[in-house]
């Protein structure tokens, strides 16, 4: 195997073409990718997917990172304060193994969506420190996969949250409302 890969050239390399990020991610950073930009491309990127899915949820009430906490937290949701669940029936094996694996990745997900906007959003927008291509890159991959886990949740609305309950199919990331 290390024979194999040391065998390889560039052209065996897989290429990452920043067009092919996930579609709200590659829009807010395509305008400056071509003037090499990138900290201003990773800010702008940040700022569509915060704001794509605050508009989404209707949740222009609070500021970026509480939005992510309170979106992507275990529990109940509050009326108002929708939070992103996994779609599917209850009866399917799938739709089960997903939510049953989902609730320690809904806190994964609310800790990097909070950590990329603390460490990532934030840095980019409050300081004048320039990134490598390659760092910026990167930094759009870690978003690019976070809207894509965000893209296969709906929204669970507390009205609706409440019906679930009384019917015995409460917990995180149980159900959508097809958003």
């Amino acid at each position: 195997m290390i024979v194999d890969a040391e065998s390889r050239t560039d052209s065996d390399l897989p290429t990452f073409a920043p067009t092919q990020l996930h579609p709200v991610v590659w829009s807010g950073a395509s305008a400056h990718w071509a003037t090499h930009q990138y900290r201003v491309v990773v800010r702008e990127a940040a700022e569509g997917l915060t704001v794509h899915w605050k508009e989404r949820l209707g949740r222009n009430d609070v500021d970026d990172t509480v939005f992510w906490q309170q979106t992507l937290s275990p529990g109940a949701q509050e009326p108002g304060k929708p939070k992103l669940t996994w779609p599917g029936a209850l009866d399917d094996k799938t739709v089960r193994s997903m939510r049953g694996g989902l609730e320690p990745l809904a806190k994964a997900l609310n800790l990097l969506a909070t950590g990329l906007n603390l460490t990532v959003r934030n840095v980019t927008t409050h300081t004048r420190t320039e990134l490598s291509e390659q760092e910026a890159m990167e930094r759009l991959a870690a978003y690019s996969y976070l809207a894509r886990l965000l893209d296969r949740a709906g929204d669970r609305r507390a009205r609706a949250g409440a019906e679930r309950d009384r019917r015995g199919l409460s917990g995180p990331l149980t159900s959508t409302s097809g958003v």
